[in-house]
Parts: C-alpha cells; sequence; structure tokens
C-alpha cells in the first residue's frame, strides 16, 4: 500500500467519522429519531485517478488563480510529482463535487474553507514545493525532486 493509498483510506475513515457526527448534531438539535440510523456501509476507498485530477486541477485551479511566484510563495507545474499535493488537491476536488452544486453561498465558502487554506499550504515556504525552484523567467531547474514524505515507523500496539 503507498503513501497516497493510505492516505485515502484515512480519509475515507474521517469522512465516516464526520457524518457519525452529523448525524449525532441533529439528533441534538432536531430531536432523536424514531429509529435508528443505518451503519455506516463499508465502501473501498476512492482511488484517485490521476488524469481526472489533473484536469480538474486544470480546470478550477490553475487556470482561475493568478498569484505571483516570487518570493516566499512556491509554486511546481508538476505539482503532480508531489503525494502532499496529490493528496490536498484531491480533498479539494472532493469538497468542490459536494458544494459546487449547491445554491447561495457554497461557491464563496468552498473558497474561503477549502481553496485559499489549500493554497496557503501548498505555496507557503514551508509547503511541498519548498524546493522547486520556479521563476517566471527562467521555468524550473532541470533536477527537480519533490520533497520526501515524513517518515514513520511502522505502528506497534
Amino acid at each position: 500500500m503507498t503513501d497516497l493509498d493510505e492516505l485515502l483510506a484515512r480519509v475515507e475513515r474521517l469522512e465516516n467519522v464526520t457524518g457519525q457526527h452529523t448525524d449525532l448534531l441533529d439528533d441534538v438539535v432536531n430531536g432523536p429519531r424514531s429509529e435508528p440510523p443505518p451503519p455506516p456501509a463499508k465502501t473501498a476507498p476512492q482511488a484517485i485517478d490521476p488524469d481526472e485530477l489533473a484536469d480538474w486541477v486544470r480546470r478550477h485551479v490553475t487556470s482561475v488563480i493568478a498569484r505571483p511566484i516570487r518570493g516566499e510563495l512556491r509554486w511546481c507545474p508538476r505539482w503532480w510529482e508531489h503525494s502532499e499535493a496529490l493528496f490536498r488537491f484531491e480533498a479539494l476536488r472532493r469538497a468542490w463535487t459536494e458544494l459546487a452544486a449547491e445554491p447561495g453561498t457554497a461557491m464563496s465558502v468552498w473558497i474561503r474553507d477549502h481553496l485559499d487554506p489549500c493554497l496557503r499550504e501548498l505555496q507557503s515556504p514551508t509547503g511541498p514545493f519548498a524546493d522547486c525552484d520556479l521563476t517566471e523567467r527562467f521555468g524550473m531547474r532541470a533536477d527537480h525532486a519533490p520533497l520526501a514524505t515524513l517518515q514513520t515507523t511502522p505502528y506497534r500496539p
């Protein structure tokens, strides 16, 4: 199982817990239901389709966001080579999928609560693109090497 697969499985577990918390909060606000909620369905984590994600990022992020890439801001035109960027953009895409069809201020909420924090993390001086040397004048260095993911030892209870 790759680091990305582990992250996807973790996101799936967190989404299930969030759903359970939402149900509990609904019970507090609206009163308990007459019948217990069904147990959450066990589903396999969705695999990331790199082609689909790259197309989504191009259409919904990189083609509409304009930032000068200088000073402390970082960007990598080969963002898909960074596992953290893949993970964050997939989470961003999933939030978009849920919120884009909502009426009213849903898009503004998505920008404020999802897009802006994601871009701040990705483009920060300590983010995954920190060592990507990109300048508007010269392009990328030839020796592109994404940062390694955080090392950990196997968990043993």
